[in-house]
């Protein structure tokens, strides 16, 4: 397959992928084919990417599409990768109303840190950076209670 090994190391989950070619013939392909596969196989780069599970934490923070071409493979193998380390789900659409949320509360905690309920929004405040926290770990957490 294309995945190869899964291993730990120093506290964080690695798994190596390994690219895979086009079952298309070489050279060969049509309009949406992008040109097919390259005319020699040393034109692709053969060598296995290596990605720890720290990395994929690096980019929970942005939408599956723009971490994939930052780590420069597709998609549907981040989500591989992920499913291998035990993130069932990219959390960046879970993650995105929360720190919307924590935004809103900080601006009133500031606005007005003195009025009555004062404590209760830190109390909202420090639930939503945990729920934060766990899902920049790969945890999946419940956000329909926002």
């Amino acid at each position: 397959g294309e995945f190869g090994d899964v291993w730990e190391e120093n506290g964080d989950t690695w798994v190596e992928v390994k690219p895979r070619y086009r079952r298309r013939a070489v050279g060969s392909g049509g309009k949406q084919a992008l040109g097919g596969r390259p005319f020699l196989e040393a034109e692709v780069s053969t060598a296995a990417f290596k990605f720890s599970s720290s990395t994929m934490r690096n980019h929970f923070n942005m939408s599956l599409n723009d971490a994939a071409k930052a780590l420069g493979i597709c998609a549907t193998a981040i989500k591989k990768v992920c499913r291998k380390m035990g993130i069932l789900k990219w959390p960046y659409q879970k993650l995105k109303p929360i720190q919307r949320k924590l935004a809103r509360l900080r601006e009133q905690l500031q606005a007005s840190p003195h009025l009555g309920g004062a404590g209760e929004l830190q109390q909202h405040i420090a639930l939503l950076e945990l729920k934060q926290e766990a899902l920049l770990k790969g945890e999946d957490v419940e956000v329909n209670d926002l």
